[in-house]
């Protein structure tokens, strides 16, 4: 089964994603390369309007193609919304783990945090979607799911090379919900706005820092999140 290999060295199994959320196998070429297109013009439309509103013969126009062929590759546009969901964590994992892999420690969660917060807002469209999509189908989440454990495990990979750390007094669980913590504040401050601060708040990427500082409770000195 073809594998797609990231630059963080990490395989991921996007045949087997796809087919997990009942996208029809493509053995061909040509027909992986007509479903694909279908799948990133279907992600460029869900980044610009809700996905309800996005109709299957304006999708195949678009990429030039046929009903008939798109039916031969999705049961129906609930499936190519699971596909969307499947490339769009193919694509943002391995961007946000480059982030945690790859910059100066002190530097990884603003950047991070930075980095997610723009995500959130430049494409709040496609994940209010994909949270409907979610609530009805869980499998349908778990490409994300899969990226924000990976992402937890690449950041305590960093806090134990460093020299200076204390590896008995590191909580790896508390370091995931550190994590945990910055996925649901996002997820429920895009979805339910309950204030007092908002995505689009100057305050809130710090505020999301210092709550998983708080939370990991690493003992680093100078562990620090920025100041508000």
């Amino acid at each position: 089964m073809p594998m797609l290999m990231m630059d963080t060295g990490r395989t991921i199994d996007i045949e087997g994603d796809l087919a997990r959320v009942g996208v029809v196998p493509a053995t061909q070429a040509r027909s992986r390369a007509l479903r694909d297109s279908l799948i990133r013009e279907a992600l460029a439309m869900a980044r610009r309007k809700p996905f309800d509103e996005a109709g299957i013969i304006d999708i195949c126009t678009a990429v030039g193609c046929s009903t008939g062929a798109f039916y031969a590759r999705f049961p129906d546009k609930m499936t190519l919304f699971k596909a969307v969901m499947v490339f769009a964590a193919a694509e943002s994992g391995p961007m946000l783990e480059r982030i945690v892999r790859q910059e100066a420690f002190d530097d990884i969660l603003p950047k991070l945090v930075n980095a997610q917060v723009e995500r959130y807002r430049r494409h709040d469209t496609f994940f209010r979607s994909a949270f409907k999509v979610s609530l009805d189908s869980e499998q349908a989440w778990e490409p994300f799911r899969r990226n924000a454990y990976n992402l937890a495990s690449a950041y305590i990979e960093r806090v134990l090379e460093r020299p200076d750390i204390d590896r008995s007094q590191v909580s790896a669980e508390k370091v995931r919900f550190g994590f945990q913590v910055m996925y649901g504040v996002l997820n429920n401050t895009l979805s339910n706005r309950p204030g007092p601060y908002v995505l689009e708040s100057e305050e809130f990427p710090a505020l999301l820092q210092h709550a998983m500082v708080a939370t990991m409770a690493l003992p680093i000195a100078g562990h620090q999140a920025e100041r508000v």
